[in-house]
């Protein structure tokens, strides 16, 4: 429960960062690609440097996505980053189903998810306020 409750704390932190400097269009994708890397330093802590790789490979549409958006103006890039990030909760709560990482500590997936769930719902309730839902424009 503190997990969750520290994680939803975090996510409204860098909300609130993100437009204190003007970086909404760039700091959510940008934040995408650390979602997969982290998973694969855990692995690389706990000496698995073949979980680190599937980490990064499962990681992929998270890299594309926050290296894509980060870059480019596109309509409905809120909705699609926010969907990344909600997405990356999920599999934050089925992680442990899909891959075996010894060196993911316990706590990580719940307060992983509630960072990811924060964001993303913000970003979903920013693409309603953005002309064309477009993230650049935030």
């Amino acid at each position: 429960m503190i997990e969750a409750l520290v994680g939803a704390a975090v996510g409204v932190l860098t909300i609130v960062l993100a437009r204190v400097i003007r970086g909404q269009h760039w700091v959510y994708s940008i934040g995408l690609l650390t979602l997969p890397s982290l998973y694969a330093l855990f692995a690389l802590w706990a000496g698995e440097p073949a979980v680190a790789a599937k980490e990064m490979i499962y990681g992929i549409p998270f890299l594309v996505g926050g290296l894509v958006f980060a870059i480019v103006s596109v309509r409905h890039s809120a909705v699609v980053v926010g969907a990344l990030w909600i997405l990356h909760g999920l599999y934050d709560l089925t992680h442990s189903q899909l891959i075996t990482n010894g060196g993911v500590p316990d706590w990580y997936p719940v307060w992983c998810f509630s960072v990811d769930v924060v964001i993303g719902a913000y970003l979903l309730w920013l693409s309603r306020r953005v002309s064309n839902a477009n993230l650049r424009q935030a």
